[in-house]
């Protein structure tokens, strides 16, 4: 049994422990919320906000701990269940997230937010026929919940469902005027020539995509174009060469860093999209990251480059003539500039996908354009899509 003084000291811990996850000092208020609970182990609320701080630290799987406990002791709290859900959704555990979120639902079934997320627990877990119907549930409950619109659209996009695709961007830009994404693939879908999409969507994808970036393309798409491009370079170059400075442009989670680090002595990333550089931060193989576009930041560059590497980067770029010429302007004397394309016929062409496929011929020219020489240039498969390998060519341009 507490003692009155016992109980008074813990209930300062966890005002204080309250006034430090306000104060945004999360490793302090986990450390008071867990000394309270380690004393009160049944006290429902401190589990709960235990779990609220562990998922602003990412701590997803001490997160889910926390929520799971608070469920166990408060079991018809619905927000009990669904942070559950959410928390298990961070860590991949799908199939628990889902009935985490079924829980919430049966205790608060016009909750339209717990129903969304079920959606994105389906979306995310790749069960897109059972997102498409929660989603559809949603919208006839709700017809101006437009992250589930959104959502939605994306998904008839994927699964080949162009005409209902094309009438669900069309409902979220009269909802949303300049939606970045359904802007940029509703010009897809109607094969509009857009040099290039809205930075905004660029970005939103790939923060969105980030915690289960490399588990999809590695995985489940057989991706290894790092490797290929890093491959090619050595095949011209000879042995290994060394480069003194070496920039990843649209760096992602740090896949080609991870490739080319070992023959970098200084190693850039950049990237649109803060979560993704979040992630290659964890891999500790740059010497410095940055938030930017690659254009601009190309521009500001003032001392030379001797290696430039853009894998799976053009494919969100139609005209390539400000890249080209900034990379030139960036790049020292020799330097090597190594990309992939999407394979295309002719020029460049914004497909169905959302992404850009290119020529041969169009990169042949706005090299040539812009100063560089195509050094080597092989045929790849870039990745599976659909069953097939997506055709690309995989490009080492030089400044002489």
């Amino acid at each position: 049994m507490q003692r009155k003084k016992d109980i008074e000291e813990l209930q300062r811990i966890y005002v204080q422990a309250v006034a430090l996850h306000e104060q945004g000092e999360l490793d302090e208020a986990a450390r008071c919320y867990s000394r309270v609970v380690a004393e009160l182990p049944d006290a429902d609320v401190v589990h709960y906000n235990l779990g609220l701080v562990h998922f602003e630290q990412d701590r997803h799987g001490e997160a889910a701990g926390a929520f799971r406990r608070a469920a166990e002791l408060q079991p018809h709290d619905p927000d009990n269940w669904y942070n559950l859900g959410l928390a298990l959704k961070r860590c991949g555990r799908f199939a628990e997230a889902e009935q985490a979120y079924l829980h919430a639902l049966e205790l608060s079934p016009d909750d339209p937010d717990i129903l969304y997320n079920l959606g994105c627990c389906h979306k995310d877990g790749g069960e897109a026929e059972k997102a498409v119907a929660v989603y559809e549930e949603l919208l006839e409950r709700d017809p101006g919940y437009t992250p589930a619109l959104n959502n939605l659209a994306y998904l008839h996009h994927l699964l080949g469902h162009h005409d209902r695709a094309r009438d669900l961007y069309r409902r979220l830009l009269a909802a949303r005027p300049g939606h970045p994404a359904a802007s940029h693939m509703l010009a897809a879908l109607e094969g509009r020539a857009v040099a290039e999409p809205p930075g905004d969507y660029v970005r939103d994808l790939f923060d969105q995509f980030s915690e289960y970036f490399e588990e999809k393309l590695l995985e489940k798409l057989g991706y290894r174009v790092p490797f290929l491009l890093h491959e090619l370079l050595v095949e011209l170059t000879g042995d290994p060469v060394r480069y003194g400075r070496a920039i990843d442009l649209g760096c992602g989670t740090g896949l080609v860093g991870e490739t080319f680090r070992s023959t970098c002595d200084h190693l850039t990333g950049i990237d649109l999209s803060p979560r993704m550089i979040e992630v290659a931060a964890g891999k500790q193989v740059y010497d410095r990251l940055a938030v930017s576009d690659l254009v601009p930041y190309l521009e500001r560059s003032k001392t030379p480059y001797d290696l430039l590497v853009a894998a799976d980067v053009l494919i969100y770029l139609g005209d390539l003539a400000p890249l080209f010429e900034a990379a030139f302007r960036a790049a020292g004397k020799g330097a090597f500039f190594v990309f992939s394309t999407e394979r295309g016929e002719s020029g460049w062409a914004l497909r169905p996908t959302g992404r850009y496929a290119h020529g041969r011929d169009y990169i042949a020219g706005m090299a040539a354009a812009t100063g560089w020489q195509v050094a080597a240039e092989r045929e790849s498969g870039l990745r599976r899509e659909g069953g097939d390998w997506l055709e690309g060519d995989l490009w080492v341009l030089r400044r002489s």
